[in-house]
């Protein structure tokens, strides 16, 4: 990987391990990340002042290693490491514009899909078995318009990962760095995203999962997407800060409704109650972007997509009859037929009860 002078310059200044804060504020010193180094001693007090002393003489050593840099691409290199700087063509516009942009996304992956269109879906680890399966289902169809993303917890996060892994048009984003796994149990799905997808991160290697990551992880989930749909969470879920941090970017937020007494669910009320628009199928997604299906679009069908579409052709049915006869569970069908209408191949004649178009 060939990396222009700034990058670089970017990638040794994110190598000191400082907080958000600092590193930013160190960037914005000088016109940039090259110049701040090419001409340290005028900066050098500023440094100091802003990161420590500490900082600044680490720094003076660094410079004094003519391999430095090279050191560490090698390192990341030997990780299968790809850096993408906050001046890299890779870098995503809408992620540049937050408020708080990450200087480093460190990439294991497919790194061309940082420039395709996203959507997040986010839930909790508590998470209902049959909402588990909604939000597969969900980022599935919504993974054949855009790049889904979301976390790697246990619950929702894994849900919407494992519906888009299919397709390979997912992004998880850690709160760590890639020498860490959490939750540990999810080491085999990383390595399926990073096979098939794009996994990303702002912290170094041998940064550990601390708690305050994640909420610096869920504003990187926020500005990457252009709308989040939070299929669950409590009442004082991290989604609820992902859900903030694209209602403060201007993005859509969606939600998953929940009958009254169900924990996992409060949350996703609460949004609904103050901005998030109330979701029940994917044409409420697809709507607020004005997509549509079109006739001329290549229509494939899922297995249970096929088999329902088979019953529909034989006449009008109710959807318990459809359940029946299909195998699904009853709660399955409504998502089954949702993408069968998204593809003009089922409408609805009212009462529970569907036909197939041709």
């Amino acid at each position: 990987m060939t990396y222009t002078e700034e990058e670089r310059a970017i990638i040794r200044l994110d190598s000191y391990g400082l907080e958000y804060s600092k590193k930013a504020k160190l960037y914005r010193l000088a016109p940039s990340a090259r110049a701040l180094f090419a001409d340290f001693g005028k900066y050098r007090s500023a440094v100091a002042e802003t990161a420590g002393e500490e900082t600044a003489e680490r720094i003076e050593r660094s410079l004094a290693d003519k391999e430095y840099t090279d050191g560490l691409l090698h390192m990341y290199s030997e990780k299968r490491i790809e850096c993408v700087a906050f001046v890299s063509e890779k870098y995503p516009e809408e992620l540049r514009q937050i408020p708080d942009p990450p200087l480093m996304l460190y990439c294991r992956g497919n790194t061309d899909l940082l420039k395709e269109r996203k959507f997040a879906i986010v839930g909790s680890r508590r998470t209902l078995p049959q909402v588990m399966k909604r939000t597969e289902e969900f980022a599935e169809g919504l993974s054949s318009k855009f790049v889904i993303v979301s976390g790697l917890a246990d619950g929702g996060d894994s849900a919407a990962v494992g519906g888009a892994l299919n397709s390979g048009k997912v992004i998880s984003v850690l709160a760590y760095g890639f020498d860490h796994v959490y939750p540990g149990c999810n080491r085999a799905l990383l390595e399926r995203v990073e096979k098939k997808g794009l996994a990303v991160s702002e912290y170094l290697p041998q940064e550990k999962p601390l708690p305050y990551h994640f909420p610096m992880r869920n504003r990187i989930i926020a500005g990457l997407s252009e709308g989040v749909l939070v299929v669950s969470g409590g009442e004082k879920s991290g989604t609820r800060i992902t859900a903030a941090k694209a209602y403060e970017y201007g993005r859509d937020v969606f939600a998953f409704p929940y009958s009254i007494g169900i924990p996992s669910g409060v949350g996703c009320n609460a949004l609904i109650k103050e901005y998030a628009k109330l979701t029940e199928n994917l044409v409420d997604i697809y709507a607020a972007f004005g997509i549509n299906l079109t006739e001329t679009e290549k229509i494939s069908l899922s297995a249970a997509e096929r088999a329902v579409y088979e019953i529909l052709r034989e006449g009008e049915a109710h959807i318990s009859e459809i359940a029946q006869k299909s195998g699904l569970k009853l709660h399955e069908v409504p998502i089954v037929l949702t993408m069968l209408e998204m593809k003009k191949l089922a409408v609805s004649c009212g009462g529970n009860r569907w036909a197939a178009v041709c």
